[in-house]
């Protein structure tokens, strides 16, 4: 199984490339939605892409900090910021540390950040969502009643956080991932959404499981299970890539869907 970059088949820079298995050898759990992964051309507007710039380059204007913790969902090398509500480990969902424990300043340009993806961006996920994957589109929709009845407090002082269940957290930096990992934290049956703006030359999507790296230009969204395949990105080799990626963890899907398992099958 090839890691490097370099050594993978590089799919078509546009198209839908739909994606639906994984090698046999691979256990995947059952409930997953039609599509290992998805990407979704003319999907953001080149005017959208440049206000989100705008707006990220204000969050790391206004000094917002990284936060450390259990819970920070950091490795020793992530730059990533992650905003909005999750609960990882504990029993009911809660805003992340770098939501809620900044200076007023910062808070205000994350809020405009995320409130901007709420407007432009969540409704479009939402509506590949629901008609792509019905059955996981219930599964968050009890989530998202669920997080509005604990959060409510919460979500009236920030409705920027309220993403109208399409996800509920959105990680952002600059760059990519070198590494081959599995985004642990994510839950297994529902989809993350990933986008870019910027002006930049490689970074591609690499599954060395499926032997293939994909182009994410900007306008595209990509939608992929991200705790099913194991991912990379290839070198930035020229220009700025911010790096938005939309998502929902373990425990907030489960435990609003109490019935609901994912047994992994070979």
């Amino acid at each position: 199984m090839p890691s490097d970059p370099d050594q993978l088949t590089t799919l078509p820079t546009t198209g839908k490339v739909p994606l639906r298995d994984l090698p046999d050898s691979i256990k995947v759990p059952r409930g997953l939605p039609p599509h290992l992964i998805i990407r979704f051309d003319r999907f953001i507007t080149d005017a959208d892409q440049e206000r989100l710039r705008k707006r990220w380059d204000d969050v790391l204007a206004s000094g917002a900090k990284h936060q450390s913790g259990k819970h920070s969902n950091h490795s020793a090398n992530d730059t990533a910021f992650h905003f909005g509500i999750w609960e990882v480990t504990a029993s009911e969902p809660y805003l992340t540390a770098e939501t809620q424990s900044q200076t007023p300043k910062a808070i205000t340009a994350i809020d405009a950040l995320l409130r901007y993806i709420g407007d432009f961006i969540a409704g479009k996920i939402a509506s590949v969502f629901e008609t792509h994957a019905p059955e996981q589109w219930e599964f968050m929709q009890k989530a998202y009643l669920r997080v509005q009845t604990i959060l409510a407090a919460e979500l009236l002082t920030r409705p920027s956080l309220d993403f109208g269940g399409a996800f509920f957290a959105v990680a952002v930096k600059e760059g990519g991932s070198g590494l081959v990992h599995i985004d642990w934290h994510d839950c297994h049956a529902i989809w993350a959404f990933v986008f870019a703006v910027g002006d930049w030359e490689g970074g591609e999507f690499c599954t060395p499981q499926l032997g293939i790296k994909i182009p994410i230009r900007p306008g595209q969204v990509f939608a992929v299970l991200a705790r099913v395949v194991a991912h990379c990105s290839a070198p930035v080799t020229q220009g700025r890539r911010i790096v938005f990626a939309c998502f929902t963890d373990n425990l907030t899907v489960l435990h609003a869907n109490p019935g609901l398992k994912f047994t992994v099958v070979a």
